[in-house]
């Protein structure tokens, strides 16, 4: 299998930099909320000695002068979900993995597009140019993700067949783990991939655990992780222009109602129902605006997806004066309802696999949902027992 990894480093702060161009040139740290406390999300180039995910009190013992950001992860995956499509409109076999990182199965597609610069070519082109996308090729994820970070803004790299030799002199903070795990690295003097492909697998194990084994694998240029290509997101977008900027929500609610009328009315939507919308409006003098509205079900009537709107912005302040209002759909379940079925299990399955699409999106992550499966019931030590497995119904 052949890999290409489409990567926008430094999402967030391109971003934010978009949208805001006063922060241009300036060291910012993004920061979110974390159940340990604030950390930071992303940062920009001119800040130094601070990495994603490091608590906020060591970033700002490092780094004093930094803009301090509030994140908005809302308008972040907007950007990125506008990067997907981009990428769905030249390859249906696209995998989408952290904030700003695509995998795309390119096997036997080197023909269609004219051979791998094509292929490069036709993946740039699927990317705004001032997120200075990256790509990589490789035939694996992780070696071909790290190719493209080691690429410039709007070129790639390619990964020679051996692996272990190209990853020997990188940094261990490549690696997909926490930033506690990759500090436990350090600590065991553990800096470069070299250093831990030199190690036993056995010994790498025996000090962290299943992250070990992980570690040591990736060092050695050895990814099992599968490609599993994600599924495409049909989208629906309406926009509306204020006569005159909109200071409340008596003058916002009316055009809110306006715009859902006119998606509910789309062809695309009929007999179908919507999870979320997301409303994004650009303010006077001041960043744009996004809110992110997520359902506890289905929704496929005007009234009630604007009841809940409207609910849901009574409690939210207005940032300013708002010049024109947008909604966009992309979370379209089909037709919803419980119809009864005379094959129980299929009735059961297809609930349950709406009701985790359903947390998904109102989490806006993979919902972290198991099974325990029995592995050696009669294993004298308890571990060995059962498992935890991914719970895919």
């Amino acid at each position: 299998m052949k890999i290409a990894c489409v990567l926008v480093t430094h999402l967030p702060v391109k971003a934010e930099i978009q949208r805001t161009a006063i922060l241009r040139d300036k060291p910012i740290l993004i920061i979110t909320q974390s159940s340990d406390g604030p950390r930071v999300l992303d940062i920009s180039s001119e800040v130094k000695g601070v990495f994603s995910g490091m608590p906020l009190q060591e970033a700002l013992s490092r780094s004093k002068d930094a803009v301090l950001v509030e994140s908005d992860e809302a308008y972040y995956d907007q950007v990125f979900d506008q990067m997907m499509e981009g990428l769905f409109n030249r390859s249906p076999l696209v995998e989408k993995s952290k904030l700003g990182c695509a995998f795309v199965d390119i096997s036997g597609v080197e023909k269609l597009y004219g051979g791998e610069d094509g292929i490069v070519s036709t993946l740039l082109g699927a990317v705004e140019p001032h997120l200075g996308p990256r790509i990589g090729l490789a035939n694996s994820k992780f070696p071909a993700y790290v190719a493209a970070l080691n690429s410039n803004p709007g070129q790639s790299s390619k990964v020679p067949k051996r692996v272990p030799y190209f990853l020997r002199n990188l940094p261990v903070d490549l690696l997909p783990f926490s930033w506690d795990d990759r500090l436990r690295l350090h600590n065991f003097g553990l800096q470069t991939m070299g250093q831990i492909a030199a190690l036993s697998i056995g010994s790498m194990q025996a000090q962290f655990g299943i992250r070990g084994r992980v570690a040591w694998e990736l060092a050695n240029g050895i990814d099992k992780s599968p490609f599993i290509p994600s599924k495409y997101k049909e989208m629906m977008t309406d926009h509306l222009d204020f006569p005159v900027p909109a200071t409340s929500l008596s003058m916002i609610l009316p055009a809110m109602e306006v715009l859902l009328g006119r998606i509910f009315s789309h062809p695309l939507l009929r007999r179908r129902c919507i999870r979320s919308i997301l409303i994004q409006a650009n303010v006077r003098n001041r960043p744009p605006w996004v809110k992110r509205v997520a359902f506890k079900s289905p929704v496929g009537r005007k009234d009630t997806a604007f009841s809940i709107l409207r609910n849901a912005l009574k409690t939210t302040d207005i940032p300013g004066p708002l010049e024109d209002i947008s909604m966009k759909i992309s979370d379209i379940a089909g037709e919803f309802g419980m119809q009864t079925s005379l094959l129980v299990d299929i009735r059961k399955r297809r609930c349950l696999q709406e009701a985790m699409q359903q947390l998904e999106t109102r989490l806006r992550v993979k919902p972290p949902i198991y099974k325990v499966m029995d592995m050696e019931p009669c294993s004298r030590i308890p571990e060995r027992r059962r498992a935890l497995v991914e719970f895919r119904p």
